[in-house]
């Protein structure tokens, strides 16, 4: 893995600063300012207004030309094991759920191995990067590269210069005797990352309907009280039946049941749920993630938005746009959604603050993660027609550029902290490996 040294550049420390001026920039839910202008320096926003309110500085200044500026975006569920495998084919049906998982999915993850862990997460990361992610939450998986996973995974966060929760997915799918490594890989990670300013860690579960009562009660036991779990829930009606036939009333009645339910819970899904479910969601409010162009493609339905009002948007793998998942959002649901810019924008922003401090705004002060989109508004633009103007206007294309902690990470279609041309080429070494024993 030495040779992966050269293919990063050097300055990916916070500029020294930076004027970005002639822009619209919004939060996304408290103000949207025209012909606006914000100062970066050492990595957080030293001022922001109107331009022509600019004092005389030597900065290095960059004209937007009133393209619209918004905070850098985050993607709350994510499987970047997953960006190498544009190309497989599944080795047998995909007619059910159950079937996608075992003729893909867990097939897959099972032929990973360390290169192919570390360079899946540095091809997402690069294309979640083009899209103005700047903070991700990633479910991890590799049945037969278990432990130090995540530390790969690490590395390439730390390398790109995004933020990050980082977790490993655990099931009973390799037997009991795996059971123990996967617990320490999370558990070991999560105590090494407490109150890291950019990446911590989660315990990672599969699905209530890979982890038997045993399984469980071990969890339970072991998991510290302090870490939040990071879960599928409810995707799949085989999720739902699996607790009822087990006694509960649904999938978050036995993550509670467990003791493993909480506000910080990250549920992925929550589409085939109880009326006790329901309930608990309410009164506990775990943070839940609808994952809409995953729930079409796989056929598992789509969350009931009059019961789960607060809830932000996730990728599942599929893509790393989170802007082009906003889009098909709202498009699956003919237009009606309540609250789109909370969904967007507030609530995660107040995730990501929840987490990283003095990252979720943006204010004099706080440390800058922008998404620079190549939209320049000409109609009217304000925050009432905000989504609109997403949806039909920035379209979920690539960005102009994506700032992080005040470094510029992309700029005008070229990464900034990777040579990206030589980093494709082990790359697709590292594909032609994978696909190899992927079919052997």
């Amino acid at each position: 893995m030495e040779k992966i040294n050269s293919q990063f550049c050097e300055g990916t420390k916070p500029s020294q600063g930076v004027i970005l001026t002639n822009a619209t920039i919004t939060d996304g839910f408290s103000f949207l300012m025209e012909n606006a202008a914000v100062e970066i320096g050492n990595g957080k926003i030293v001022w922001i207004g109107k331009s022509g309110e600019l004092r005389k500085s030597e900065t290095e200044t960059i004209d937007l030309q009133g393209r619209l500026v918004l905070p850098g975006l985050l993607n709350p569920h994510h499987h970047l094991y997953s960006a190498l495998a544009t190309g497989l084919v599944p080795i047998g049906p995909t007619t059910n759920f159950n079937l996608i998982l075992e003729n893909l999915w867990w097939h897959l993850d099972k032929t990973l191995d360390e290169e192919s862990i570390y360079y899946s997460a540095v091809h997402g990361l690069i294309q979640s990067v083009k899209y103005g992610v700047t903070t991700i939450f990633d479910h991890h998986a590799s049945m037969n590269a278990i432990g130090g996973s995540l530390e790969l995974i690490e590395n390439a966060f730390r390398k790109i210069g995004v933020k990050g929760l980082l977790c490993y997915e655990i099931s009973d799918r390799m037997g009991k005797d795996a059971l123990q490594t996967q617990l320490s890989e999370n558990i070991d990670f999560w105590e090494k990352h407490r109150n890291n300013r950019q990446i911590q860690g989660l315990l990672g579960l599969h699905a209530n309907f890979t982890l038997s009562e045993r399984t469980m009660a071990a969890i339970q036991k072991q998991k510290p009280a302090a870490l939040p779990i990071h879960i599928h829930c409810g995707e799949d009606h085989a999720d739902y039946q699996y607790c009822v036939d087990h006694d509960y009333a649904g999938p978050v009645d036995r993550l509670n049941k467990f003791g493993l339910l909480s506000q910080d819970s990250f549920l992925a899904h929550c589409i085939h749920l109880s009326e006790t479910d329901y309930d608990l969601i309410r009164k506990i409010q775990p943070v839940v993630i609808s994952n809409p162009e995953s729930n079409t493609n796989n056929n598992v339905g789509a969350m009931d938005l009059t019961k789960i009002e607060k809830y932000v948007l996730g990728t599942d793998g599929m893509t790393g746009n989170i802007l082009g998942t906003l889009r098909s959002h709202f498009l699956q649901r003919n237009g009606n959604i309540d609250n789109p810019l909370d969904v967007q924008f507030r609530w995660p922003a107040e995730l990501i603050e929840r987490f990283f401090p003095n990252v979720g705004s943006l204010k004099v002060g706080k440390r800058v993660d922008l998404a620079i989109t190549n939209y320049i508004p000409v109609t009217a633009i304000d925050l009432k027609n905000l989504f609109y103007h997403l949806i039909f206007g920035v379209q979920g294309q690539p960005m102009y550029m994506t700032i992080a902690d005040g470094v510029i990470l992309y700029k005008n279609g070229v990464m900034q902290t990777v040579n990206e041309p030589e980093i494709i080429k082990n790359v697709k070494e590292a594909v032609r490996k994978l696909h190899k024993n992927y079919y052997e």
